[in-house]
């Protein structure tokens, strides 16, 4: 069965391709541009840390720097132990 394109769940719309890396809203601090080689494109996924935090996990596809940061956060990236609860 194909499935329609134009409704998701519940009539819900379906997201566009590559809405990951699509802003959605303003740019948490520190995400604006790659720490380590300047890069603008980033891919940006908001989520929530094991201990309730939300925060953003951004990867840059030109040099493969990745960070998460806390989405109230001051734009210094998280240490990777905060993240995965270590």
């Amino acid at each position: 069965m194909a499935r329609r394109r134009g409704a998701g769940r519940a009539g819900q719309p379906v997201e566009p391709l590559g809405s990951m890396s699509q802003p959605t809203g303003p740019l948490v601090a520190g995400t604006e541009s790659c720490l380590r080689c300047g890069a603008t494109e980033l891919t940006r996924i908001r989520m929530t840390l094991t201990d309730g935090r939300p925060a953003v996990f951004v990867s840059c596809p030109a040099c493969e720097q990745t960070n998460w940061f806390a989405l109230e956060g001051d734009g210094v990236p998280l240490d990777r132990s905060e993240v995965l609860g270590n």
